[in-house]
């Protein structure tokens, strides 16, 4: 052994899953966006206002990709848990008492009291007051 070990790392591996520069879920649910206007429609104006949406969604998935090529999934991700964890500590949150399921032993308390009692007569001598 001479040094640090060496992990060759495969860009394949690493790179992010796109299709067409776009997340490829994103880009499937555009696919099949444009497919259900064309097939409503079932026009050459249709396949015109089809095509034209297509590229245009397309456009803006590729721009969003460039600057995050995980963007909507994390969205998603996020949205999924947005029940559960709030947006912020709130003033009127009601208190509530932490359970300690395991007593505070009579050692712990009497380590605990040395401690402070060691650092205030350290401060003491150094002259800082606390």
């Amino acid at each position: 052994m001479d040094g640090t070990r060496q992990v060759r790392l495969y860009q394949s591996l690493v790179r992010p899953h796109l299709l067409m520069g776009a997340e490829r879920t994103a880009t499937m649910y555009n696919a099949g966006f444009a497919m259900l206007v064309y097939f409503f429609t079932l026009s050459i104006p249709g396949i015109v206002i089809a095509v034209t949406l297509f590229i245009l969604v397309q456009a803006v998935l590729q721009h969003l990709a460039r600057s995050d090529a995980q963007m909507i999934a994390v969205v998603n991700r996020s949205r999924k848990y947005q029940t559960f964890y709030g947006d912020g500590a709130t003033l009127d949150a009601e208190y509530r008492e932490i359970p300690n399921p395991h007593p505070i032993s009579p050692t712990t308390r009497l380590l605990s009291w040395v401690a402070k009692s060691g650092a205030s007569n350290r401060a003491k001598h150094q002259g800082i007051s606390q």
